[in-house]
Order: structure tokens, then sequence, then C-alpha cells
């Protein structure tokens, strides 16, 4: 179909301001208008048609046949006008700039069936084609109108997992809110987010205390501690309590509006499959064009001047580019809108042609392969006097199984021997700390109240109880410290750590599936690394040791992806064949890589190969089936066997075939993200604040 890969309509990006306004609805204006188009179009061809063969194959009179060649011809005049000046904008526009494209072949066969049409009209010598001109026209335009659309579904796409961003309440001088568009805040301003909300702005938090879920942004499964200082992100989730950001940056300069505009980069940056495609493309349409002049030329002397010119037209309009000017960028941005699902941002429609040929799939230990979830690996209790451990331990249990505390699933796992019953009698959520909670022992009838959350949060620095207790844990910096207060006394300090990531162990089986072998870099002791079940377990690896390795394995023939979050990742992901940086991480791993990740289920990874390898497939047989369409159409219409109508109807039926095996690639798309497992809310402390 007619969309060059050269030469579409104005970039995407030039029609938007800021990521909210780029989702456009089905409802749009424009695009309705275009839709619009092309059905007036698609009437006036079908009908056309069918006139023009009733006139074919009818005994009428040489009157009705001009009044009937004159309403086909005012028909073809109102296609030309609905569609002609963008065909022909288009076509100038990458002509000057150098190009040949086929906007080009579309005119040729415009021109010729609108020349051949007029001479049998004038003459009564032969047939009129007026019909094929409106054909040609919804063809191009049907084209460009899936091209857009596919170039907007991938950048609405970046945005379908971060709602409610196009508004904010803004505090006045006096403190009062009001609401505003996202494009009106500032830096510096100060916006107020209510309890259950998305925050709209990035920026550092001015009053309040909360726990923030930054799954959407960051990957992390944890809801953090918000406090006074610490950074928050545009599209992440106020929990339990209010907070006011002020702004850090404008309401077009977030986070959010850079992955926008990452994406919009990765639709205008052609992959190498493409750009070797639209150099294909340039030799494609002068040789068709030779073709029809040699076949002109040649049935001229042959037959006749009406039969060459017949015979030529149906060499032009045979023709189908499609493949070259439509299949190859439709099926690359139908897999950067899935990939963008998903959060994987890639930078470059090339890194879906890069990764769809890896053969080795490395990945960094902590951070990266590890999950959120917490399991407790040390515990203290140092209960009250006459309190029984089990007694203590049985408190926390059922207060966490009530709320959903930080550390709920930890506790949860904990086994007591002996359980005393336990009556929760008021439960109160502490925004940003944990929770407190007055409770009941059924065994002796005695009340107590119990907090438990955040260490740091819940001890005063100079409690030397406190400080006794927690230094019978000695904290690595990538645990936290949980700890509970009986009456105002501490009693409990626990030193909790992440496990491999849930999704690892089916992730690992489907990346075997694919063919690919796994390796897990690691800083870390072996004893903590083998258990991740890679095929192999390179530990205590210095950032150097990494890049080396993934340099030597390029150096034999391999095609490595390495996924990491750190900064000692970054080389690594540098010199990998495809980088993917965990945004949950350091902000350098993430820039260094060729895709941005704003995930974390490590199912992600292969599901992201098989999309790529089924788009570069879907790209490959596109031009393998259209090469084989080419040569026998276009020997077959040289061969004088074909009528001008039939070409265009078998060009426009093989322009469909195209289309749809590069937009099946979309898929069931929506029903994958529907089926998507939920985000988990579980909690931690923020590791550093500002």
């Amino acid at each position: 179909m007619g969309a060059s890969s050269n030469s579409n309509e104005p970039r995407v990006g030039s029609e938007v301001a800021s990521p909210p306004a780029c989702v456009c609805s089905d409802s749009d204006p424009v695009n309705l208008a275009d839709w619009w188009r092309i059905g007036v179009g698609a009437v006036i061809a079908v009908n056309s048609m069918m006139v023009s063969v009733a006139v074919d194959v009818s005994d009428v009179s040489e009157v009705e046949r001009s009044v009937i060649y004159g309403i086909l011809a005012l028909l073809a005049g109102v296609a030309i006008a609905l569609f002609g000046p963008r065909l022909t904008a288009n076509a100038v526009r990458e002509l000057r700039n150098g190009h040949l494209t086929i906007e080009a072949m579309f005119i040729a066969g415009i021109v010729a069936a609108m020349c051949a049409s007029a001479v049998a009209a004038l003459t009564g010598v032969g047939d009129a084609y007026f019909e094929v001109v409106a054909i040609l026209l919804v063809v191009y335009s049907l084209g460009q109108q899936l091209t857009r659309q596919a170039r907007d579904r991938a950048l609405r796409s970046t945005l379908q997992w971060m709602p409610e961003l196009t508004r904010c309440q803004v505090l006045d001088d006096e403190g009062s809110p009001h609401e505003v568009l996202i494009d009106e805040v500032k830096a510096g301003d100060l916006v107020r987010v209510e309890p259950g909300s998305t925050i709209a702005v990035d920026g550092i938090v001015d009053r309040g205390e909360a726990f923030v879920r930054e799954a959407e942004m960051t990957g992390e499964h944890f809801a953090v501690t918000k406090r006074v200082g610490s950074k928050v992100w545009a599209g992440t989730h106020c929990l339990d309590a209010m907070l006011v950001v002020r702004a850090t940056v404008g309401g077009g300069e977030r986070r959010v509006d850079k992955i926008v505009e990452a994406v919009e980069r990765a639709c205008n940056n052609p992959a190498r499959i493409q750009s070797q495609v639209d150099r294909v493309a340039q030799l494609f349409l002068p040789i068709v064009a030779l073709i029809a002049l040699v076949t002109f030329v040649l049935w001229g002397f042959i037959e006749s001047w009406t039969v060459a010119l017949f015979n030529s037209m149906a060499v032009l309009l045979i023709a189908c580019p499609c493949a070259l000017g439509l299949a190859t960028p439709l099926a690359l941005w139908a897999a950067l809108g899935r990939l963008a699902n998903r959060g994987l941002l890639v930078r470059g429609a090339d890194a879906i042609e890069r990764l769809a040929q890896i053969d080795i799939a490395a990945f960094d230990k902590t951070g990266t392969l590890t999950d959120s979830r917490t399991s407790i690996l040390e515990i203290f209790v140092e209960p009250p006097e006459g309190m029984a451990r089990d007694t203590l331990l049985t408190m926390v249990r059922h207060i966490e199984k009530a709320t959903n505390h930080p550390i709920a699933d930890a506790f949860a796992r904990l086994e007591i021997r002996e359980e005393d019953k336990v009556e929760i009698l008021e439960l109160h959520n502490q925004p940003g700390v944990g929770v407190d909670a007055r409770v009941r022992l059924s065994t002796n009838d005695t009340e107590h109240k119990l907090r438990i959350g955040v260490l740091d949060s819940l001890f005063a620095p100079d409690d030397q109880d406190a400080r006794r207790l927690t230094e019978r844990i000695k904290t690595p910096t990538q645990d936290h410290r949980i700890a509970a207060l009986l009456d105002d006394r501490p009693v409990l300090v626990a030193r909790v750590s992440e496990q491999l990531h849930s999704s690892w162990g089916e992730s690992l089986v489907e990346l075997r599936n694919l063919g690919l072998s796994t390796i897990v870099m690691t800083g870390d002791i072996e004893q903590r690394a083998k258990p991740s079940g890679a095929d192999r377990v390179l530990a205590m690896m210095s950032p150097e040791d990494k890049r080396e390795e993934v340099e030597r394995l390029i150096g034999e023939g391999h095609r490595v992806l390495f996924v990491g979050d750190g900064v000692n990742d970054a080389s690594a992901l540098a010199v990998s064949h495809v980088g993917v940086g965990l945004t949950s991480g350091a902000e350098l791993a993430a820039e260094v890589g060729d895709i941005a990740w704003y995930g974390s289920d490590l199912l992600t990874i292969p599901w992201a190969i098989s999309v790529s390898r089924e788009a570069l497939s879907t790209v490959r047989g596109s031009l393998v089936l259209a090469l084989a369409y080419n040569v026998v159409g276009l020997t077959v219409a040289a061969a004088g066997w074909l009528h001008p109508v039939a070409a265009t109807l078998l060009m426009t039926c093989s322009s469909l075939v195209v289309t749809w095996r590069s937009l099946t690639i979309l898929g069931d798309e929506q029903e994958e993200i529907e089926a998507s497992p939920p985000t988990t809310t579980e909690y931690r402390e923020e590791a550093s604040t500002p």
C-alpha cells in the first residue's frame, strides 16, 4: 500500500507538546476525517469499477458511452481532489531530497490511467480506466492511514500504563489547591497529591510522609517510604497519605515525557533492514518504469499503440512496492508498540532486529534477578518479663495478617510453635512508618499496644534499649531492618532481604526454549549466585570483568543480550549486542542500554525476544512474497496477459496481504496487557533520602 518509509506524514512528535497529548482517542477529528475520505474514495472506486465493467460488456451507443465516461471522469476528479494533494506533496518533498519513493509509482499509474482513459473517451478506441485512478488513490491513502496509526499506537503504548497524568492540583500563595493542566506546571510549584492518586510531576516531597508505589515507573514492587526531601516521579502512586510535592521540572520535562520521546525517536530511526529495503526501493521503481517503457515500445511495433498502452499500464499497476514501503515499518512499529506496553522502551528500531538475533542472554544478579519480596534472614526478640517469645510473635503475625504492613508477607511465613489467641481492638496505618495496633490476649485478658514498622522511623536516635537491640544485627546495605515496640518498649528487630524473582525460573525455561544460553554475571559470591540455575554463573566479577567477558563472547561470534541495573553493569551494557538497562537501578544503566526497562517481570525478556523474532520473520516473509509476486506479475503483464483493472485489483489484494501480515504482530495486545499479573503492593524503607 502507499506508504513510503522515507516520506510519511509529518513526524508524530511534531503534533504533540506533552506525553498525554499524544494519547489520541479513537474519535480524533483529524483521523475521523481521513477515514471518511477513504470511505468516500472506496465508494467511488467500487461504483466506478462496476459501471465501467458494465459499459465494457454491454452494447451501448456512442452518446451513452460518452456520458458515462464523462461521469466516471468526474468521479476520478473527485478522488484526485480528495487524495491527490497529499500524494503529490509527499512525492515532491522526497524528490527534492533525492529520494525516488513509491509515491512516484502511484503517480505514474494514475497519470497513465487518466491519459489512456482520456484517449479512449475522446477517440472511442479502447477502454477507459477512470476507476483505476480512484482505486490507486484509495490504496495509497489507506496505507498512509495505517502507517500513521501504527506510529501513533507505538507512542500511545508508552502511556497506557501511566494514567492520570494530564492534570494536577497546584497550591496558590494561600495554600489553596486549584486544578491545572500539567503543561501549566512550572519548576518550583507546589502540587498536592491525595492518598490513592497518581503523582503527576517529578519533584521533591515538601510536606508529608507516605508510602509511594513506583512499580509503573521503576518496576519496584515495594512501595517506598517518601518523606520530606525524597524524590518522586510522575506516574507513581501515593498510597496512604497526602503529600505536597515541589516540582523540580516543568510539566513537559518529566521523566515520562522522555519516555515518549524515546519511542518517537525509535519510530523515526530506521532499522538496518529498513535502510536496506529503502535502497532496494530506489532500484525497484526505475526498473518497473523501464519494464513498462520497453513493454510499450515492443507492443507498439508488434500490435498497435493502443495495445502497447494497455499492456504498459498493466505493468505499472501490477507492481506492488508495498512490502518495501509499508510492511517493514509497520512490522517494526507494531513490535515497538508491543514492547512499550510491557515497559520496554527501545531507543532505535534497529534494536528490534538485533534482539531477534541474540543467542546468549547474560544477566546481572543483584537488583536484576532478585525479587523485591522480603524474607527474614535474622530476627531477635526480647519480650517483656512474663511474656513468651511465641506470644509476642503471634501478636505480630495477627496484626500483619490484618493489614498491608511492610513485612506482612515475611512474618506470615514465620513458624510459631504455640499460638495464643489474639483479638485486635484497634488498627491504624501510620503513613510512611508502619502500623499501630491495640490487641488483647485471650489467655490472660491483657491489652497491649504494638507498633511495627521501619526501624529508623520507630526508634529515637538516643534510645539506648533500641540501640542495644539493633546492634545485634549487622545489616548489609541491600537488606532492611524492621522493628517492633510493645507498650513503647523495643522488643523485636529483624533483617530482611530479597530473593530471586519469582518469575526467574519460568523465564529461564522460556529462554532455553528459544535456544538461548544463559549466564549470570555478578560481583557477589558464588554461593549466592548458584541458585539462579543459569547455564553459567560467573561470580566475584568487577565491572571490567563483565565487559571483557561480553567482548570475548562477541569475539567468538556470539550475539549477547546483557540485562543489568547498576553502574557496574554500564560498560557491559554498552558493548553488548543488545543492552537492557533497568530504570529501577542506576540511571547510567538505563541511559547506556539500547532498551530502557520500566518493569521487573523477567518473563518480559523472553517474550520481547519472541516478539522481535516474529517481527523480523514477518518482514523477511513479506519481502519474499513481494519479490515472488512482482516477478510473476510483471512477467504476466508485460506478456499482455493481464487487464489493467485486474492488475490494479491484484496489486490491491497483495497490498492487503502484506499489510495484514505486518499488523498481525500487534496480535492480542490488549489481551496480553489484561492477562499480565497485577503488581503486588509491598513496602520498603527508601534506601537513601536527599
